[in-house]
C-alpha cells in the first residue's frame, strides 16, 4: 500500500463549525440580534433601524445602520474570514467608541434567526456591495466551509436611516426563513434590553435605535426615556484607580442639600479575611444610581403619570454593568433576564425596616443604576466562559463591595434627610435609659403634687382626703413596680448585650480558634506517629504534645472566658477595678491578637467606679474586635492601644476607656452613622457585608445606660481611629 511522505499536515475546517459558532452558541433569537446592532455600533452608526414582521407574506428580520460600511476589500479580508476580528487590533473605532465585540464570530448570529440572509452595505470609499448568504448550505456532511459559495448581489440597493448629514454609507441585514416565532413577550423583553443596550445615562453617545414590528405595535418607538430626570436622589462615583472615592449626590426636591464626599478606599470598606491591598484590583470605574420613591410630585410638570413611572420601574429597575458603553449581561437585569447580583432584596428581606428607621435598606425596584467599565482599563474584569457575565474573581468581588457600599450611603443619605424633616432638624432622644429617666421622674413629680394637695385638702374642716391618700398610695405602688419592672428590663438588656457581644467576639476570632484546633489536631496526631515508630522519637513527641498543649490552653481559655461572660456576679452594681478588668479581657483574647501580630498597649490607671463587670467587659471587648478587624487594612504597624484614666465631664468624677488602632481610620461621612444598629463597613472575600453593626451600637447603649458619653475621632500617634467611653466613677474611692 502506497503511503504519501509529508513533513507538514494542515486543519481542514467542516462547514457544520459555522451553525456550531452561531447558531448553537447563541443562546437565543433576542440575544442574536443584540449580537448584530453591536456590528453597528462597532460602525460609528448613528442611528439604527430594527424591524422584526411576521404577519408578512414573508416574515423577516432587518437591522439597518448609517455607519461606516464595507468596501469590497473589507468583506473580502475580513468578513467573510470567520475568527478574524479587527476589533483585537483596532480597538476603537474612528469615532472612538471602544468597539463591543472581540471574538470574530458575531455576523454569524444571523444564522440564530432565519436560514437566509442578504446583506447590502456601501462604504464612502467604493460602491454598493451585496451578498447572499443560505445558512442551510453549511448543514452538510463532509464539505469544508471553503466548497460552499456566496452569491454576490448585483446592482444592489441600500436602504439606511437618514440623519441630519444625509449619510450615503451603512449597512442593511435582512434575514428571511425565520427559525423562530417572535411573540409580544419576545418583543417586550427586546425592547427592554435595546434600552440598555447603551447607557442612557452616558453623555457624548449619539446612537438611537428604532424598533418596528407587527407584533406589538405598543414597542414600535424609538428607544429611550427621559424619566430619569424624576429621580427624587442622584449618586454619582468617580473612581480613579488609586485611593480616592469621589462621591456626588444631587436632591432633586431640595438641591441645597447636594454635596460631595471624598473617601479613602482603606477607609470606605473594612475588608475580612483578604490580605491587605491599598488599591482595589477592579481598577478605574464610574457609577451612577438613581432613587424612584413612588410620589406623584416628583411628576409635576412632567409628561408622566405614576402609571408611566411604575412601569419604567417594573422593566428597569436593577444596577447594570456597562463595559464601553454596552450592557454586560445578565446584571441589573429582572428575573427572567439575570440575577440580582448585588443580592438587594436579600437583604431587604432580611431587614424590611422604613426610611424613618436607622436600619433602612432601599427597596430594590425603586433603584435604577450603571456601573461603567471599559476592557482597556478593567482588564481583570473577564467575560465567563459562557460569554455571559464576568469571572467573579477578586477583582469582580472589589467592584461588587463598592457598589454595595454606594447603595448603602444613598440609604443614608436619605435616611438623614426623612429624619431631619420629620424631627424638624432637632435630634432625636438618645437612649432609652433617658425614656425610662423620664417616666420615673413624672411618676416621683405626680407623687408630689398629690401629697401637697392632700396635705393643703386636708387643712379644710370638714373634709377627709382618704381617697385621695388612696390614689397618692396607688401612684407609690405604681412606681415601686415600674422601677422594678425598668431594673428588670435593664438586666435582661445587659445580659443579652453581653451575649450580643459574644457571638460578634466569636464570629471575628472564629478564624483563629479554628487554627488553634486544627493545630492542636496535627499536633496530637503528629505526637502519636513519633510515638508508634518502631524507635520512638520521644524528643518530638514532647514537642509536639506541648504544641498542642499551649493550643489547648487557648481555647480553653476562650471557653472559659465565654461560659463566665453572663455571670450573675457580673451584673451586680458594686465597686469594680477597672484596670483589672479590662487587663483581664485583654489577656484572655491575646492569643487572636498574637495570630495576626498586634501588638497591644496598656496604660492603665488604678480607678475604681461603681459599675458592672459585665458593661466594662462589653465596652473593651467590642472596642478591641473592632480594631482587630481595622488594623490588617492598614500598611501600618499592627498596633492597638487601651488607655484608662481620670476625667471630670458635667461637674462629675468619671473615667475614660479609650482604644486606639493603627488601621485606616473612620471616614468624616460614618462617624455619625458608625453607631447605629446594623451600619457595618466590613466585607468578606465576596463583597457582601460580613460585620454585625452591633459592636459599636452595644458600646454606645452601654455607656448612656451608665449616663455616659462615647466619641471616634484620628489618633495623632496611631494615625488610626481613637474611640473614647467616658462613664461616671459614681465613687468617692
Amino acid at each position: 500500500m502506497d503511503h504519501t511522505n509529508s513533513s507538514q499536515k494542515n486543519f481542514k475546517i467542516d462547514a457544520r463549525l459555522i451553525l456550531q459558532l452561531g447558531r448553537e452558541s447563541i443562546k437565543d433569537h433576542t440575544t442574536a440580534l443584540i449580537e448584530l446592532i453591536k456590528n453597528s455600533y462597532d460602525a460609528d452608526a448613528s442611528k439604527v433601524e430594527v424591524e422584526i414582521f411576521c404577519k408578512t407574506p414573508e416574515p423577516y428580520v432587518r437591522v439597518a445602520d448609517n455607519g461606516f460600511g464595507m468596501t469590497e476589500l473589507e468583506i473580502d479580508a475580513n468578513w467573510l474570514t470567520i475568527g478574524f476580528s479587527e476589533k483585537r487590533v483596532k480597538k476603537r473605532s474612528q469615532q472612538g467608541r471602544r468597539k463591543a465585540g472581540e471574538k470574530g464570530i458575531g455576523r454569524i448570529a444571523a444564522d440564530r434567526l432565519g436560514a437566509q440572509m442578504s446583506l447590502i452595505t456601501k462604504s464612502k470609499f467604493d460602491r454598493i456591495q451585496g451578498l447572499l448568504v443560505n445558512w442551510d448550505e453549511f448543514d452538510t456532511d463532509n464539505k469544508s466551509v471553503s466548497d460552499i459559495k456566496l452569491k454576490v448581489i448585483e446592482s444592489a440597493e441600500l436602504n439606511i436611516p437618514k440623519d441630519q448629514y444625509n449619510s450615503t454609507s451603512g449597512t442593511e441585514l435582512k434575514i428571511t426563513n425565520l427559525r423562530h416565532d417572535w411573540t409580544e413577550e419576545n418583543i417586550s423583553d427586546l425592547y427592554r434590553e435595546l434600552s440598555f443596550f447603551t447607557p442612557l445615562f452616558a453623555s457624548g453617545i449619539n446612537f438611537e435605535i428604532l424598533l418596528k414590528n407587527d407584533i406589538d405595535p405598543s414597542f414600535s418607538r424609538p428607544v429611550k426615556t427621559a424619566i430619569y430626570d424624576v429621580a427624587e436622589i442622584d449618586l454619582t462615583l468617580h473612581f480613579d484607580g488609586k485611593k480616592e472615592l469621589i462621591y456626588e449626590f444631587k436632591n432633586k426636591i431640595n438641591p441645597k442639600l447636594n454635596k460631595t464626599e471624598i473617601f479613602d478606599i482603606q477607609q470606605f470598606n473594612t475588608r475580612t479575611g483578604i490580605k491587605f491591598e491599598n488599591y482595589l484590583k477592579c481598577g478605574p470605574f464610574n457609577l451612577q444610581l438613581s432613587f424612584f420613591p413612588r410620589k406623584s410630585s416628583l411628576l409635576s410638570g412632567t409628561d408622566f403619570s405614576m402609571t408611566d413611572l411604575r412601569s419604567f420601574l417594573e422593566q428597569n429597575s436593577g444596577v447594570k454593568i456597562y463595559r464601553d458603553n454596552i450592557a454586560v449581561k445578565p446584571y441589573g437585569f429582572n428575573a427572567q433576564m439575570g440575577q440580582d447580583w448585588l443580592g438587594l432584596a436579600e437583604r431587604k428581606a432580611k431587614d424590611p425596616a422604613g426610611v424613618s428607621r436607622p436600619t433602612y435598606k432601599i427597596t430594590p425596584n425603586q433603584i435604577v443604576g450603571s456601573v461603567f467599565i471599559s476592557r482597556d482599563n478593567n482588564e481583570d474584569l473577564k467575560d465567563s466562559a459562557a460569554r455571559e457575565g464576568l469571572v467573579e474573581n477578586e477583582s469582580f468581588m472589589d467592584l461588587r463591595a463598592v457598589v454595595l457600599g454606594s447603595v448603602r450611603l444613598l440609604e443614608e443619605y436619605r435616611y438623614d434627610l426623612v429624619s431631619k424633616e420629620d424631627q424638624g432638624g432637632k435630634p432625636r432622644d438618645k437612649s432609652k435609659s433617658s425614656s425610662i429617666e423620664f417616666i420615673t421622674d413624672t411618676l416621683n413629680s405626680l407623687q408630689s403634687d398629690l401629697a401637697a394637695l392632700e396635705k393643703y385638702i386636708n387643712e379644710k374642716k370638714d373634709y377627709k382626703g382618704s381617697s385621695l391618700t388612696n390614689s397618692i398610695n396607688r401612684i407609690v405602688e405604681i412606681k415601686e413596680r415600674a422601677e422594678q419592672a425598668f431594673e428588670e428590663l435593664l438586666d435582661e438588656k445587659r445580659t443579652l448585650g453581653a451575649l450580643a457581644t459574644l457571638g460578634i467576639s466569636s464570629a471575628v476570632f472564629g478564624h483563629e480558634t479554628e487554627s488553634a484546633i486544627n493545630t492542636f489536631k496535627d499536633a496530637s496526631a503528629n505526637a502519636l506517629a513519633y510515638l508508634q515508630e518502631l524507635e520512638p522519637e520521644i524528643d518530638l513527641a514532647i514537642d509536639e504534645l506541648k504544641e498542642a498543649n499551649n493550643q489547648a490552653k487557648f481555647i480553653a481559655g476562650w471557653g472559659a472566658f465565654a461560659l463566665g461572660r453572663i455571670e450573675r456576679e457580673k451584673r451586680v452594681k458594686r465597686n469594680r477595678k477597672i484596670k483589672e478588668i479590662i487587663s483581664n479581657t485583654i489577656e484572655q483574647i491575646k492569643p487572636a491578637l498574637d495570630a495576626l501580630n498586634i501588638e497591644v498597649e496598656q496604660n492603665l490607671s488604678n480607678i475604681y467606679a461603681h459599675t458592672y463587670t459585665m458593661d466594662i467587659e462589653s465596652i473593651i471587648l467590642n472596642l478591641i474586635t473592632n480594631s482587630f478587624t481595622a488594623v490588617p487594612n492598614s500598611d501600618r504597624k499592627r498596633k492597638i492601644r487601651v488607655d484608662l484614666y481620670s476625667e471630670h465631664r458635667h461637674d462629675i468624677r468619671g473615667l475614660v476607656i479609650s482604644v486606639a488602632d493603627s488601621g485606616p481610620g473612620v471616614a468624616s461621612e460614618y462617624i455619625s452613622k458608625i453607631w447605629r444598629p446594623l451600619f457595618s463597613t466590613k466585607v468578606g472575600s465576596r463583597g457582601r457585608q460580613t460585620g454585625t453593626g452591633l459592636g459599636l451600637t452595644i458600646v454606645k447603649s452601654t455607656a448612656e445606660e451608665l449616663k455616659g458619653e462615647v466619641s471616634v475621632e484620628k489618633d495623632d500617634q496611631l494615625k488610626g481611629a481613637l474611640f473614647k467611653v467616658w462613664i461616671p466613677r459614681n465613687t468617692e474611692e
